[in-house]
């Protein structure tokens, strides 16, 4: 069902750090294989599927750094004028719309009480994606007043909302998976994100006994021609996917402490939360049903309750940020890890299942609980931002001593372009070797940082052989950080004479970093890019 890297070397500062398995630097292990066809994207170091082999260079999952003025967007304190006060933020959606030019957020409110069907679903928007204006829109009374921001009266808690560049029809330009009752999936749509039109005559499109709750997203992939949905999956019974947290005494006083506080359930009566996929090729009737991310035989017991999975399609890669629980001896915590996958259907878990979006360690903070990434992370400005859901007490909103309030609201964290994984090497250096593959394209960039080192680029054939012209030798260094950086050989950037044969790339980094390679096409005038 999934996989994941191979062995854990240490963690350091913000960053982990992994081994790649290392091979003997002779004739590539996979000489024989079928060359892979790159296509037009970036290529990236999210899993090993481009690896052959390594000697002296870490596989590194890069955090995000996160916005010093968090939250943007924080719950209103009980007792304001205001008539949200009181009410906490849970799971949102955001993106950025070009037709306007507005970064977009749809964020739920719950008032405390009753089921989670009784959140509502608000509207926000900003030029900046810092600040957000929360516009009167008088759409709905809520609380004694029509001055407020609802666009969902009902069942706003697990909204996920998407633009739809796919769509033809401008009056479904966005869409949404949401709940309405009972923990099934509906479907709706809307021209503009703020009048909402229920797909199916307002019947529920999916329902898989006991039902779905988290939040539930959607989103066309171009690859597999379909809309994907991704889901809370609770067919699996902790008796059957986790028998250790039932029979071994201590798993089971920890899952009691983190999900029993009233201490009146026992964990052979409950399921273990997965992640579930469904997929369409209309948005309202979905089919496919399978868990896709769940817990294995590697992960801790009692971090193996795993929450919603945010998906950013990206170069033809899917990115899923998915929320883990639990990181705390004592509190019911839940950090981010980072998921990834190749065709859409089989999803790896990237960087050895260690933390990608970390929980604050400091009392008080609005996110020292519990972590949601925001349907969906996207690149603006050569950078990937990551919106996310922040609660500072844990899954059963017990606040850490000393603290009162209730800290929660929608915070920012923002990643390098392409920089989820890095390929690193420190002062001793290293390389690594890909693949064969074919290209079709006239230069190579890579989006490294060797501002302190220094990296080369060598081709050769299928059987491990330098190409003339474009050894390691004839490499001109690469001595900078950059996202988009040519190399050249000799002065020369043109690779247009490999396009369509099998090469491997050999990279040698020494103090440097490598987050992605890709081959450009460029115009006649040897500038620009076409894909």
């Amino acid at each position: 069902m999934t996989k994941s890297w191979p062995v854990f070397l240490a963690t350091i500062h913000m960053t982990t750090v992994l081994v790649l398995g290392t091979v003997g630097m002779g004739t590539p292990a996979r000489s024989r294989e079928k060359p892979i066809p790159l296509g037009g994207h970036r290529q990236l170091f999210v899993d090993d599927f481009l690896i052959d082999e390594s000697t002296g260079v870490e596989l590194r999952l890069n955090q995000p750094r996160k916005y010093a003025g968090n939250p943007v967007l924080a719950r209103v304190p009980k007792g304001e004028a205001a008539w949200e006060a009181g009410m906490p933020v849970a799971f949102s959606s955001v993106l950025y719309d070009p037709a306007d030019g507005l970064f977009k957020l749809w964020y739920s409110l719950h008032a405390g009480s009753g089921g989670d069907e009784l959140a509502v679903l608000c509207f926000a928007r900003s030029s900046d994606g810092i600040r957000w204006d929360r516009p009167r829109l008088g759409k709905f009374e809520y609380r004694g007043t029509t001055e407020n921001n609802i666009v969902v009266p009902h069942g706003g808690l697990a909204s996920g909302v998407f633009l739809d560049l796919h769509e033809a029809d401008p009056s479904r330009r966005f869409k949404m998976l949401h709940m309405r009752e009972d923990y099934k999936i509906y479907a709706s749509h809307s021209a503009d994100g703020l009048d909402w039109i229920p797909y199916n005559d307002g019947k529920a499109v999916f329902f898989e006994p006991p039902g779905h709750d988290s939040h539930m997203i959607a989103y066309w992939d171009e690859d597999l021609g379909l809309y994907v949905g991704i889901i809370r999956d609770r067919t699996g019974r902790i008796s059957q996917v986790r028998p250790r947290l039932v029979s071994d005494p201590e798993a089971r006083a920890g899952w009691r402490r983190y999900w029993d506080p009233r201490r009146n359930r026992a964990p052979e009566n409950h399921s273990i939360r997965r992640v579930g996929q469904i997929l369409s090729r209309d948005f309202v009737h979905w089919y496919d049903y399978r868990v896709i991310v769940g817990p294995d035989a590697e992960d801790p017991l009692n971090r193996d309750q795993f929450y919603s999975m945010e998906v950013m399609t990206y170069e033809g890669l899917r990115i899923g940020l998915i929320t883990v629980f639990s990181y705390d001896p004592d509190y019911c915590r839940g950090a981010v890890q980072l998921t990834s996958s190749r065709d859409g259907r089989t999803w790896d878990r990237a960087g050895n299942r260690e933390v990608f979006l970390p929980l604050s360690d400091r009392p008080g903070d609005f996110d020292w609980g519990a972590l949601y990434a925001l349907q969906g992370p996207f690149v603006h400005d050569d950078e990937i931002r990551i919106y996310y859901h922040g609660a500072g007490y844990d899954h059963n909103e017990t606040l850490p001593p000393g603290i009162d309030g209730f800290p929660n609201g929608i915070g920012l964290a923002k990643l390098r372009l392409d920089g989820f994984v890095s390929v690193q090497a420190g002062r001793p250096g290293g390389s690594l070797t890909t693949r064969s593959f074919t290209f079709a394209g006239d230069e190579l960039v890579v989006n490294a940082d060797a501002g302190k080192g220094r990296l080369l680029v060598e081709v050769l054939d299928p059987g491990g052989n330098p190409v003339h012209g474009y050894t390691r030798e004839d490499c001109d260094p690469l001595g900078q950080d950059g996202l988009r950086q040519r190399v050249t050989w000799n002065g020369r950037s043109a690779v247009r004479s490999l396009a369509g044969k099998p090469i491997r790339l050999r990279f040698h980094l020494q103090e440097a970093s490598l987050y992605s390679f890709e081959f450009l096409v460029t115009d006649a005038t040897g500038g620009g890019k076409a894909r």
